[in-house]
């Protein structure tokens, strides 16, 4: 059974390559995982549950088998029960008996569901016997009392559901053809993708399903990735989760969620934790020199995906304009930037990205044609340009263009379609 098992998830052996079904739409974050095949490091891929991470391996893989045996590659899903309840080393001890490969890569997916694989991963990686990639569901995976036997030996990657430039690629909208099919046709696109959200499956499926592919995720990652992980009761954890997702873009404490859920502080804040931890909601704390006052400043809340958003919490016609700057955070944290807010006396910066030396200032409005709204846009980022001395801020609307000067401060009015395909 084990070794059927071993052939099922490890079809290439027989077929000496990637099957079409399995590699899916080409993600952007393949480029740089490639560049880390033949590290020695512990390669680990992390993101919410169903956003991708299976394909991408299989991708790799399909790289990898371009100049290695088919037999060299080991692929292991943990999700699977005839491995999972099989010590690891017994798997492995019968993948180098059955197929005697001479140059290792080894794949574990969903890793946590495998006992004793950071002795076995540190071992391979040490010796040089293995390239090593694992992926899981939670921030959390690796075990507190194995944390330091990793720590110098890994190497990070963090996967998000699809981007807006990756959802028009499922659609078979290439690029060079999005900036020609005009601006109303993209709008329509965006809008899709706001409703639907950036889950590769539910993509396939009319409106009506997604949603119900969606509510399922939201369940199973509850139950899956937070109750059997770390014994929080159900029902109070899907209700702050359910909470979270509805406010999203939103500010919260604890002490108001104390109050809803009616459990104690230290409880509340476990529970955020774990929902951030399996990266069902991210917390975006305030940018301050003082570590102290971005610890006692509220933070605000963003869900991972709008999709999941649109069916759990409420529907993007109540609120699309949080639901546009929920996307614009999610790009934000795609390529890579430390994001915080920015409290100023006359309306917060929604987002203040710092990567390296490079900072941002970044407001969302959704339509600021009105002179009511585009004057509060304007002055709370010309105040957020002043106190932190910088001379250019960015304002992203769904359909508005344009440039104001006041005094040495430029603020940019980019559409949503244009801002989200910038490179």
């Amino acid at each position: 059974m084990l070794l059927e098992a071993l052939e099922d998830w490890n079809p290439w052996w027989s077929e000496g390559e990637v099957s079409e079904d399995l590699k899916g739409v080409t993600r952007d974050i393949l480029s740089t995982a490639l560049e880390y095949v033949e590290l020695s490091k512990v390669k680990v891929v992390t993101g919410i549950r169903r956003c991708g991470k299976s394909t991408l391996l299989y991708q790799i893989i399909d790289s990898i088998l371009t100049g290695e045996d088919a037999c060299n590659v080991l692929l292991l899903n943990f999700d699977d029960v005839r491995l999972a309840s099989t010590p690891i080393e017994e798997i492995y001890r019968m993948y180098l008996e059955e197929l005697r490969p001479t140059n290792v890569y080894l794949f574990l997916d969903e890793v946590h569901g495998a006992s004793g694989w950071v002795s076995l991963v540190r071992r391979v990686t040490d010796l040089g016997k293995a390239k090593v990639f694992v992926t899981d569901s939670s921030s959390y995976f690796i075990p507190l009392d194995y944390a330091r036997v990793l720590t110098g030996r890994k190497i990070s990657l963090e996967l998000y559901p699809l981007s807006f430039r990756e959802f028009l690629r499922f659609k078979g909208v290439v690029e060079r053809a999005a900036g020609t099919e005009g601006h109303a046709i993209l709008r329509g696109h965006l809008k899709e993708y706001m409703v639907k959200g950036g889950f590769p499956e539910p993509f396939f499926h009319s409106e009506k399903t997604a949603r119900r592919i969606l509510l399922e995720y939201f369940e199973d990652i509850v139950a899956r990735d937070v109750v059997s992980r770390f014994g929080a009761n159900y029902g109070k954890v899907r209700d702050l989760a359910y909470y979270l997702i509805s406010n999203t873009s939103q500010m919260v404490t604890y002490r108001k969620l104390r109050g809803i859920l009616g459990l104690g502080l230290e409880t509340v804040q476990n529970y955020v934790n774990y929902l951030e931890s399996v990266y069902l909601i991210f917390r975006v704390p305030a940018f301050s020199e003082k570590v102290k006052s971005q610890l006692m400043l509220p933070k605000k809340v963003y869900a991972v995906d709008t999709g999941l958003v649109n069916t759990v919490g409420f529907k993007i016609s109540e609120n699309i304009g949080a639901i546009l700057e929920n996307i614009v955070f999610l790009e934000l944290k795609r390529r890579g930037y430390d994001i915080y807010y920015l409290p100023t006396e006359k309306r917060e910066v929604d987002f203040v990205a710092k990567r390296g030396s490079e900072v941002r200032l970044i407001n969302v409005c959704y339509d600021p044609s009105d002179t009511n709204t585009f004057r509060r846009e304007v002055e709370g980022l010309i105040e957020g340009l002043r106190s932190i001395g910088l001379a250019r801020g960015e304002i992203v609307t769904w359909n508005y263009r344009d440039k104001v000067r006041v005094n040495n401060k430029e603020v940019f009015f980019t559409p949503a379609t244009e801002w989200l395909l910038s490179s």
